[in-house]
């Protein structure tokens, strides 16, 4: 498997459709009557008939050489919702009527692709866990619909299906409740500008206040504030109910809800654990631990 496939030779197949069995059957009738006459404009269209049908398998076949077909997880996946997956098309030449679809889904048909372009592939919604891309089929009945060429082609891309974010009130409260729960602490970048310091030899000069040096100020850094809260500790133990995937769910919600404060949290599942931490690469870590939590590294399908 591979994250990006050219089509070629080796991975491209093509038959006659239905349409062009029934073809070439009638011209093969043909050629027999025109034999059998001795009618030779009956013979002359015979040999018309099947010099097309060859060069259309010529043509149906280079419509899918040399197309790169590489698909690009972009979006973040949650249970319950459709699946899309968008996939990157390149090819030196223009191609014409070619199908895209997932196995088992819906056929989707790009007229016309040119140089460079992406088309978006839907699958049905998933479950909580990971998941290996199915076998994407192309095909093409380019240009007359006698041949079909196709190609099923496999990759090493895999989808991580978070869990349903769902509110959970008690848990809100409590925090809400609580004392000292959010502090400032100035930071290098945050949301909201809090002053200006003193330059210190080695910061960035990026923070520069530029403006206030033109003004004769002095060399001046910006500072930010960020707001941040008490580490907060999220145990499935701590989560009322016997449903598990419930409770995930509850917990894929703090961990959205603390990250939109930039409040540290950590992650508590069983003998798992995330240290605490904040920031988006830290919301997706946990994210991916409560969507792998119980799965045993199997993939669903």
């Amino acid at each position: 498997m591979q994250s990006q496939v050219t089509l070629h030779r080796r991975n491209i197949f093509i038959l006659p459709s239905k349409f062009g069995v029934v073809f070439l059957v009638l011209n093969i009738l043909l050629f027999i009557l025109g034999v059998n006459y001795q009618n030779n404009l009956v013979i002359i269209l015979s040999s018309f008939c099947f010099s097309l049908f060859v060069t259309t398998m010529l043509f149906c076949y280079q419509n899918m050489a040399g197309l790169q077909i590489k698909p690009v997880l972009r979006q973040e996946y949650t249970a319950g919702q459709l699946v899309s997956v968008e996939c990157h098309l390149s090819s030196e030449q223009d191609k014409h009527a070619i199908d895209f679809c997932y196995q088992r889904q819906p056929l989707q048909s790009v007229p016309l692709v040119g140089h460079q372009t992406n088309v978006a592939l839907t699958l049905h919604e998933k479950k909580r866990g990971v998941h290996q891309l199915p076998r994407l089929i192309v095909a093409s009945h380019y240009p007359l619909g006698i041949f079909r060429a196709w190609s099923n082609l496999e990759f090493e891309q895999r989808l991580i299906v978070f869990p349903e974010s769902l509110p959970y009130a008690e848990q809100l409260s409590a925090i809400e409740q609580s004392d000292g729960a959010y502090d400032s602490k100035r930071t290098t970048s945050g949301d909201s500008f809090s002053g200006l310091e003193p330059y210190r030899e080695g910061e960035s000069l990026k923070r520069v206040a530029w403006k206030q040096l033109a003004q004769g100020k002095g060399m001046l850094t910006k500072q930010f504030e960020q707001t941040l809260g008490e580490p907060q500790w999220l145990d499935i133990a701590d989560i009322d109910g016997q449903n598990i995937e419930l409770k995930l769910s509850y917990l894929a919600y703090l961990v959205n809800y603390f990250s939109s404060l930039s409040q540290p949290f950590g992650l508590l599942l069983g003998a798992q654990k995330l240290a605490i931490g904040h920031g988006n690469q830290h919301r997706l870590d946990a994210l991916t631990m409560l969507a792998t939590y119980g799965v045993n590294g199997a993939d669903y399908e």
